[in-house]
């Protein structure tokens, strides 16, 4: 079992390091001069960008020389178009502190409002922790999703700290964190789902992808909350039957149907206050993507950035990396490139997507770090035993209940 885990651990950090590679083997990193002919570019030039790369005339010393020099972007007198190509860096140079630093609080403030939902949820279902706990253990989860490589989520260690603090909730403790995760993503595919209905010209993919997960789920939903559909499509028989992880997943969100199916109110409360959460955690993307001068309008954040929340939630690797770099980079230039102009536009825009895609995810981690100090200051922390002997439960209870549904 222990080597099987091992295998896994590292099956996925060789594809979080092959999809960095393979990512920025694509991203330039050194700044050129690109002279066109319409669409066609006739010379490039390798040069240093020293300050703004927005500025024009553009200042820049080639390579080898000391004294800069200055170019006036646009029409020359030749005919050509001269544009300026930064490399993947020089956008990090060229930060607004000020804009970053408001993106950075946004982020702050989504991790607040997430850590009060699941409260909610957890007092909900009897249990009599305090706000301040829970937010001090969501900070914890946070830091094991972020930073702490391995098969260990944050969502089992944060449920374990609850676990230590409320005996005999174990059950409770788990559907909850289930139920938050699943709201969390539910209120993600909906913000996406609504943005992308106001341009379904530019994103008709994105919006079929979006709308056929929300169905999907939604059907699903109806037949877990009607005794007679679960009997009719034997839902205890199918969930049996599934691999291990997902089986067990979808048991926990099926218990989690019958403890929270009372509180219908609080459910679609959690739903809606999600929504806004995910709101404010795209302003942050904004923000920090207009302090790299990204130059994405607002409105395609909404529609682009839930998507690629949706696609790193998938536990690879830490924090997403890998996964968020070339969803930012294919979805940034294939769907941004149109607000820029001439050959090199889905290079420039894929380019500003993995800038923005790694400056955020760095801030994220930053963040993230605020969960380690929690765990040196927790008095009762939870232990690397006790972690093992959760999964362990949760392996042999899952087995009983697959030979349950079989026998």
């Amino acid at each position: 079992m222990a080597l099987n885990k091992r295998l896994v651990s590292l099956v996925k950090l060789l594809l979080v390091a092959g999809l960095m590679v393979f990512v920025f083997r694509q991203v330039p990193f050194e700044d050129r001069l690109v002279y066109r002919q319409g669409n066609t570019v006739v010379e490039e030039k390798i040069i240093d960008i020293e300050g703004s790369w927005q500025a024009d005339p553009l200042a820049f010393r080639i390579p080898g020389e000391a004294a800069s020099r200055t170019a006036d972007l646009g029409p020359q007198p030749d005919g050509r178009q001269l544009d300026v190509a930064p490399g993947f860096l020089t956008y990090w140079h060229n930060l607004d502190v000020g804009l970053f630093a408001l993106g950075a609080f946004c982020y702050f403030l989504t991790a607040l409002i997430a850590g009060a939902r699941w409260w909610w949820l957890l007092r909900v279902n009897g249990t009599d922790v305090s706000m301040a706990e829970t937010l001090r253990f969501t900070w914890i989860g946070i830091f094991f999703n972020n930073v702490v490589p391995g098969a260990t989520g944050g969502d089992l260690v944060k449920a374990l700290y609850i676990m230590k603090r409320c005996p005999g909730h174990r059950v409770q403790v788990l559907v909850s964190v289930i139920v938050d995760r699943v709201l969390g993503l539910a209120s993600l595919a909906l913000l996406g789902g609504i943005a992308v209905l106001f341009a379904l010209d530019h994103y008709g993919e994105i919006a079929l992808a979006i709308w056929g997960v929300i169905g999907i789920v939604s059907l699903l939903g109806i037949i877990a909350f009607s005794r007679r559909l679960r009997h009719l499509v034997r839902l205890s028989w199918l969930l049996g039957r599934l691999p291990h992880k997902i089986g067990n997943l979808l048991r926990l969100v099926d218990q989690a149907v019958f403890l929270y199916r009372n509180h219908k109110l609080v459910i679609a409360a959690s739903l809606f206050a999600g929504i806004g959460n995910h709101i404010l955690s795209v302003v942050s993307v904004v923000c920090i993507g207009d302090a790299l001068g990204v130059g994405l309008p607002t409105f395609d954040y909404f529609v682009l950035i839930p998507g690629i929340n949706i696609l790193t939630a998938v536990p690879i690797g830490p924090n997403g990396w890998g996964v968020g770099e070339w969803s930012y980079k294919y979805l940034f230039s294939t769907y941004g490139a149109r607000h820029l102009t001439g050959p090199m536009a889905a290079e420039a825009m894929g380019t500003r997507g993995v800038a923005l895609s790694v400056l955020y995810r760095l801030h994220v981690t930053m963040w993230s770090l605020l969960g380690g100090l929690f765990i040196f200051f927790e008095r009762n922390r939870v232990t690397r035993a006790e972690i093992e002997a959760e999964v362990e439960r949760e392996e042999r209870e899952d087995d009983v209940e697959r030979r349950a549904a079989r026998g």
